[in-house]
């Protein structure tokens, strides 16, 4: 309707799979660049995971077009299977002959073996890709993991791809999949479009129509990620939409108003996806809906639980029902007083129970995410650390040792594992005394740092707040906003005036070096992230603290 009035030789924003318009972002090659080296890894599973019209057929188009003429593919587009459905479906696909009828696993086994070793005695390799995986059964993908099994000493005869949205990682996380969990030599998880590349995408495809002139403001295309998330699918149906409200308006530019009319018109009023303008609606919502939840709660855990009210005063946003956590108190109890012989692995099982375990940190980090006072769903949102940014908060991980944990002195993530359970993440909430409290899904442990020892390696993530105009690695000679914080920082602490403010002279560096000294941080009189978060920690009140006697709050740090 509108391709005349903008001189478009075909419609820029269909959401068909036309390959005239492949957009390959840096997320969109890393991600080929992941499935390509786990086919060519020599077998076993390759997964890649990415949330509904994130671009992962995209990336699969991609990587069959670059197959070599050695691979046999055997492509399963509905997963809906029982097991043999799916080896006679396998079969179909390799032009593997079987008598009508077949209901034998063994024969079908049998039948794919011969297969895979003569494909392997020809040199050629043998690939199954599943797409939509998620929709897999347990007992399905228990008979896919057994496929891997035929090998020969040296190579798997049977390379998998598992390609589904994010819920696949939860199924994977069930601890009847854990075997088959182990066995994925590459992983990716395909994120939304930054803003960055929501512009390169909405430009490729115009370009790509015919149109060689800007065409949507920047305000437009902010607002377009915003709604969108960042989702390629999304981000289209907006876009046509724009365009033809523009048309409609005989206007030759796409303007921020008429994509704010655009958006509840193809995505409803009561749309999910991001948007600026409903984040401040979430966070009252939020704060509304576990107002009464906190008062009950605080009042069972004072009247019933006062030592630990001495250290907690703040309700996860992942809470069970009040009856359960009671019942997880007293659990709780009898763990804290009877000594612990279990191994790492009767440990491990011990924390996570029936839960599905939390293998990407996902569900540890919407436990953390809570103790900001920030309601996190996994599976539904952008990554933790590309989540953080909007409540400007980032990320820090690494490895580190409890001398220096303590001295962070901020809750964190922990990765954790165990020779026969595989990794997993737990979040550390506090320290109390000699006994660390501990949260894995929706049980709460307390134990000693030596028990937990041989569990965690040192690999950890926590967050943190980053000052307005924050440059990382702020030195001497440096101006502008996150100087003059630092220097009134400097005064809140020592009630030492720095004139100018704003200027990072001799006197603040020598400042900062003796408190990053006094802190057991490298004395360089450089303002990174680890000198900001032991700042915070003496400037700021209400921010997450492991250490009794830390205010913990839903405000998060201001």
């Amino acid at each position: 309707m509108y391709n005349d009035f903008f001189g478009f030789k075909s419609s820029p924003f269909t959401i068909a799979p036309d390959p005239r318009f492949l957009f390959m972002s840096e997320r969109h090659r890393d991600a080929l660049a992941h499935l390509l080296y786990g086919i060519g890894s020599g077998g076993g599973f390759v997964m890649l995971t990415g949330e509904v019209g994130t671009g992962k057929t995209t990336v699969c188009r991609c990587l069959l077009e670059q197959l070599s003429s050695d691979v046999r593919l055997a492509y399963i587009l509905n997963p809906k299977l029982d097991a043999i459905e799916l080896m006679a479906t396998m079969c179909d696909e390799l032009g593997i002959q079987y008598e009508q009828g077949e209901r034998s696993l063994k024969a079908f086994t049998d039948l794919l073996r011969d297969y895979l070793l003569k494909n392997h005695e020809q040199g050629l390799n043998t690939v199954l890709m599943i797409d939509e995986a998620q929709n897999l059964s347990v007992e399905v993908m228990e008979q896919i993991r057994l496929l891997t099994n035929l090998e020969t000493n040296d190579k798997k005869l049977l390379q998998i791809i598992l390609i589904g949205q994010p819920e696949l990682q939860e199924l994977l996380a069930k601890k009847e999949l854990r075997q088959l969990a182990q066995r994925i030599t590459a992983r990716y998880h395909l994120r939304p479009l930054n803003l960055n590349e929501t512009a390169s995408y909405i430009g490729h495809r115009l370009r790509i129509a015919g149109l060689q002139r800007p065409l949507f403001k920047s305000s437009a295309i902010k607002r377009i990620h915003q709604a969108s998330g960042g989702i390629p699918r999304l981000i289209n149906v907006i876009s046509d939409r724009a365009l033809l409200g523009a048309f409609v308006e005989k206007k030759n530019t796409v303007t921020e108003p008429i994509v704010k009319r655009a958006i509840p018109e193809v995505l409803g009023d009561s749309h999910t996806a991001v948007n600026q303008a409903s984040k401040n609606h979430k966070l009252v919502w939020f704060g509304v809906s576990f107002a009464i939840l906190l008062t009950v709660a605080a009042y069972i855990v004072i009247t019933q639980y006062p030592q630990s009210i001495k250290k907690e005063t703040m309700v996860d946003s992942t809470a069970q029902p009040i009856q359960k956590a009671l019942d997880d108190s007293r659990i709780n109890n009898k763990l804290k007083n009877e000594p612990l012989t279990k191994s790492n692995d009767e440990l491990a099982q011990e924390f996570w129970g029936d839960q599905s375990w939390d293998r990407e940190g996902l569900r540890s980090a919407r436990n953390l995410f809570a103790l900001w006072g920030v309601s996190y769903y996994p599976y539904q949102a952008s990554e933790p650390c590309d989540f953080a940014l909007d409540y400007n908060l980032s990320c820090d991980d690494g490895t580190a040792d409890w001398d220096y944990i303590k001295q962070l002195n901020r809750p964190l993530n922990l990765k954790f594992s165990t020779q026969e359970s595989g990794s997993f993440w737990g979040t550390l909430k506090a320290i109390e005394g000699n006994k660390l409290v501990l949260q894995f899904g929706d049980h709460e442990v307390r134990m000693t740092q030596e028990k937990l020892n041989p569990l965690w390696q040192g690999e950890y993530r926590l967050f943190w707040k980053m000052p307005d105009g924050f440059i990382e690695h702020t030195k001497y000679g440096d101006t502008g906003p996150v100087v003059r914080w630092l220097t009134d920082a400097i005064y809140t602490i020592d009630n030492v005036d720095i004139s100018p403010a704003d200027r990072f002279s001799k006197k603040v560096e020598d400042w900062l070096m003796l408190f990053q000294m006094e802190n057991g941080l490298v004395a360089d009189g450089i303002l990174g992230k680890h000198s900001v978060i032991m700042l915070n920690n003496n400037v700021v009140t209400n921010i997450p603290k492991l250490e009794k006697g830390s205010v913990m709050t839903q405000q998060g740090e201001q």
